[in-house]
Order: C-alpha cells, then structure tokens, then sequence
C-alpha cells in the first residue's frame, strides 16, 4: 500500500509538472501565433489604414482637424460644395472622359503589339518585347515632360519641320494627353493580354481553319471571345491608372486647364489656407471612382475565368508574314521609339543644350546644365542627393519589412495569407496622392502623432515613410511569391536541430530566394527615386527632392537644368540597378551551392 501511495503520488508530481511546463509553452506559442496578425495588422493600419481612414473622415467630418474650433460633427456639406462647383464637378467629368479614352486606345495598341510579340514572327522580337518593360519603369511625369520639349510651338519637332501646322496647339488638349497616356501605359494592356495568349493554344484555330473559315473570322469568332475577358480587365485596369494619375496631371493638363481630380486634390492642399474639406472630399470622390473600378475588377474575374490551358493544347504556331513580316516589325519598332527612345533623347538633348529656341546647333550644346546639377553647392545636387538617398533607405526597410512579414505569413494559415495579399493588392490601388493626403492629416493634424519625433512632419523620415507605404505592397507579393515556393522541410530539419529563428532566416531562407529579394528591392529602389505625389505632398523642410524639383524647375522656364537633373537620376539609378543585379547574379550560384552541400551533409 505505501509503495502504490508513493508510486501514484510520483505519477501525480510527475503529471504536475508536466502541466506545468506545457501551459506556458502553450501560452507562448499562441502568443507567438497571434505575433504575426498583430504585427501585419499593425503595418498596415500605421501606414496605409490610418492615412485612408483618415481623408475618408475629413470629407464627412470637416471641422474635425479645425485649429479654432474643432468638431467632430458629421456634415455632408464638402460633398455637396464639391458636386456645386462648376470647377470640380468639369475635373471629374474631365477624369472620366480622359480615363474611357485611354482605356480604349491603351488596350487596342497593347492587344495589337501583344499580337505581334506572341503570334508573328518577326525579325527582332526579342528586343521588341523586352522594350515595354523600360517603358513601364518610366514615371509619367518625364514621359510628358519630353513630350513637351518635342510638341510645343518651338519644340524639337517644330524645329526640323516633322510637326504639321496647328499640331502643336491640338497637343496641349485632351488630345495630347491620350496620346502620352497611350504610349506609356500600353505595356500595361499588352502584359495583361499577353499573359491570355500565352495560354491559348492553336487547336481550336486549327480545327476553325479546317472548316474553311479565314484568319478575320477565326480572330472575331474563336479568339476574340476567348480573349474578351483579358481585354476588358486590360479596359479596368487602365481606367484606374488614369484616374489615379499624377504625372500628367501636373504637367500637360496643368498646362491645357484641363482639370482633373489629382490635381484639385494637390491643389486644395498646397494653397494657403489649406482647404482640407475640399481636398477630402476630392479624395473620398476620386477613391470611390478607383474602388468602383477595383470592384469590376473583382466581378469580372469571378465571372470570366475560362480555362485556356488544357492537357492536350498545342504548341502555339506563329504566323508567317511573308514579305510583310519587317513591316510589322517596323511597326512595332515605331511604337518602342516614340514611347521610350524618343522621351529619353528629347530630355538627353534639353540637358545639354542651353536653350530650346536655338534648337540642335552645335553652338547651343553645352554641360552647363550637368555641372550645375553635379556641383555640390547647388539645390540641384542636393536634391538629386536625397531623392537617391531616400529611395535607397526606403527601399531597404520595404525590403526587411517585407522579408520578415513574409516569413510570419508563410507559417501562418490561409485565410491570414489571403488578408494579407489582399490588403497588399488593395493598397496598391490606392492613388498616391490620396495616400499622401492622408499622411498629411495624420503627421501634421492627428493628436500624439504630430508630435512624435519619428517621423515627423517637414522632415525627410516622413516622406521615407511615405516611401514606404507606396512601395511595401509590390515588395511583399514579390516576395511572398518567393517564400512560397519553398517546401517547409527545409527550414523544419534545422528547427529540430535546435538552429534559431534568426539563424535559419539567414542561411536557410534569405539565400533561396536572395534574387527575389533584390528584385523586390531593386523595382522599389527605381520606382522611389522617380516617386511623385508623395514627394509633391511631403516636400521636407531641408528641401525638395528630384520629382518635386524637376517640376518646380520646369514651371520656372528652367527646363535645362531639370532635364539635367532628370538624366543624371536615370543614368545614376539605372547604372547602380545594373551594378547591384550582375553582383547579385554573380553570387547567387555560390549560395545555392553551399546550401545544396548543407542538404547533401
């Protein structure tokens, strides 16, 4: 009886104890799986759900951020003075015309060229479709600045008499401006339809053609419905890039008076005083337009999914053009040269030339304008310095931030990993004006966040978080596409081993996906240095950046020396993206072998 009372009070201690080391490892397990939703949550409502929630409360709470007096009483009144103004109520029509047009223009030039990339062959195909990737790395702002510099009545063209009388007034109206939009957000519409190509195989087109029917009624009879819901995404998509547009708006419609709502957004808050109501209400219009964009968006992928690619599809065949096959490149070659090298050579030829009237003689060519961006005691400089500088620290913490939020999504469940890419996709669609304003309302008029010394409000932290809001999106569904495709053993065999967290972050996952990191850092880093609604509504007290500046410089009649400082951006970031990537590619075959030396031991 005593050895049964000792043996079951032992069980019993031993029980005990078991209990007690298993409820704290319980506790802080599920402390450490509700780390990651806190910690995403956290992310986005500081840097994207506050700013928004924030603009949306302004435009029905107007008095809220009122310095005297102060209420949070709901009104509808900024609403009601925004649809009453005849100005407003011509910016939005103004928006929504431009944006149908270029949807429509945008998406029969992309379909056309995807067409011809996907489907003909043609000599320099190659180099044809890799072109709409510099294009759409282009900041619209420089593409219409350039377009400037070639149309206007003294313009390059005007001077070597390829400009037709009267074109250059028919450019500065929405004419003008459907045509830069098209040129630069094509690559859009032909990504989006080429992507539907691509899955689109040639057995239906070959079973059409034994029916006897031709290449015109196998395109609008077999392909055309087939493609039908690629092309109206494409028509979505570029809806929503135009209405959320800055570059353009500050430049050729700024300069044509034709109003849209970005730029009534930045101009109710660059005056003084600042009518926040008005630029809150703006912003709460031009969201719904965006949201209801998104929305269809949404509907039509739900509703319009067919499945192109099956387990019997046929390789697709390429058409052979005969004799027509260099015009068609010819053609496509053109289009690469007016959206991408004419831009670039238009800037190329303003910076080194000391004024447009004397044209291209060579007694107007002159570094003047490249040394007074270089030297180290001019505005110029300094803002080239920052805009670099910012965009290379922004891209570094979106990159961390966005490494170490994918880490904690891959461990966590589904549903956490759907929220997540989905407030990542949300975000995106956010126009980055709004987003601005937003940052403004919270920095400068929000209780305890005004007075936080980082960031803060006028300094160059605030617009690096800016920065950072913008770019954190495209990063984390970079990287998260990465980290997914890692199978969890990996990382599983060094746990039970007793390897740290940190520790297999570094060895293990870092290094499998390392040219997906700098990828994601590399789009941040050349998307931040040409960033410009967040650099327009953030400007630091120490002086603007490169965006704001070369804008600035231009509304100056001082397109020289911002031409100047818009190649030396392009030259120093393009030239630093190149070097970090063949860095990159040099040592990656290094990691990968020593991990595979790792596995194999």
């Amino acid at each position: 009886m005593t050895v049964l009372q000792n043996f079951g009070s032992a069980a019993t201690s031993v029980r005990g104890a078991g209990i007690g080391r298993l409820l704290p490892g319980r506790i802080f397990a599920r402390i450490g799986g509700l780390a990651a939703p806190v910690a995403i949550y956290t992310v986005f409502l500081l840097l994207v759900g506050l700013p928004l929630s924030l603009v949306l409360v302004q435009a029905i709470m107007p008095k809220l951020f009122d310095i005297q007096a102060a209420s949070a009483v709901f009104s509808l009144g900024p609403l009601e003075r925004a649809f009453a103004s005849p100005r407003i109520v011509q910016s939005i029509l103004n928006s929504l015309e431009l944006a149908a047009t270029v949807a429509i223009t945008t998406t029969a030039l992309g379909g056309a060229f995807a067409v011809l990339i996907q489907r003909c062959n043609i000599p320099l195909r190659g180099l044809i479709g890799a072109a709409p990737w510099l294009v759409f790395l282009t900041p619209s702002y420089l593409k219409a600045l350039a377009w400037v510099l070639l149309m206007s009545p003294g313009g390059y063209l005007v001077q070597i008499g390829l400009l037709p009388s009267g074109w250059s007034e028919a450019f500065f109206s929405i004419a003008g401006l459907v045509f830069v939009h098209t040129l630069g957000l094509f690559p859009l519409a032909s990504f989006i339809i080429s992507s539907a190509l691509t899955g689109l195989g040639s057995e239906l087109e070959d079973a059409a053609r034994l029916a006897g029917a031709s290449p015109s009624t196998i395109w609008l009879r077999v392909n055309g419905p087939l493609l039908a819901p690629a092309i109206a995404l494409s028509i979505i998509a570029t809806f929503a890039e135009v209405l959320s547009d800055f570059g353009l708006a500050s430049t050729i419609a700024r300069t044509s008076n034709f109003g849209v709502l970005t730029y009534g957004i930045y101009s109710a808050t660059s005056d003084y005083p600042v009518d926040f109501a008005s630029a809150g209400a703006q912003a709460l219009i031009l969201l719904t337009l965006v949201l209801l964009v998104v929305m269809a968006d949404r509907l039509l992928r739900r509703r319009a999914d067919p499945r192109l690619i099956t387990g019997r599809g046929r390789p697709v065949r390429r058409y052979e053009l005969g004799a027509f096959r260099w015009l068609a490149a010819g053609a496509g070659l053109a289009v690469v040269f007016l959206a991408l090298f004419l831009p670039i050579i238009a800037v190329s030829i303003r910076a080194l030339s000391q004024t447009l009237g004397l044209g291209l003689s060579w007694d107007n060519f002159t570094l003047e304008n490249v040394r007074a961006a270089l030297a180290s005691d001019t505005p110029a400089h300094a803002g080239l310095l920052r805009s670099l500088g910012y965009a290379g620290l922004a891209a570094a913490i979106s990159t961390c931030l966005a490494l170490l939020l994918c880490v904690r999504l891959d461990k966590a469940n589904s549903v956490m990993r759907t929220i997540a890419v989905g407030l990542s996709l949300g975000a995106v669609a956010i126009p980055g004006i709004v987003l601005g304003f937003g940052y403004i309302l919270v920095w400068n008029r929000l209780p305890g966040f005004r007075d936080w010394p980082f960031p803060h409000y006028g300094d160059g932290s605030l617009l690096v978080t800016g920065y950072v809001a913008a770019a954190l999106p495209y990063c984390l569904v970079v990287i998260l596409s990465a980290i997914g495709q890692l199978a969890p053993s990996l990382t599983d065999a060094a746990r039970l081993q007793g390897v740290g967290a940190f520790r297999r972050l570094r060895a293990i996952t870092v290094p499998l996906i390392f040219l997906s990191t700098v990828t994601a850092f590399l789009l941040t880093f050349i998307r931040t240095v040409f960033e410009l609604p967040m650099s327009q509504m953030l400007i630091p007290l120490n002086g603007p950046v490169a965006p704001t500046l070369i804008l600035k410089l231009f509304s100056h009649d001082q397109d020289g020396l911002a031409c100047a400082i818009a190649l030396l951006a392009m030259i120093f970031a393009g030239g630093s993206a190149s070097l970090i990537w063949m860095v990159a590619r040099r040592f990656q075959p290094q990691n990968h072998r020593l991990i595979a030396g790792r596995s194999h031991s």
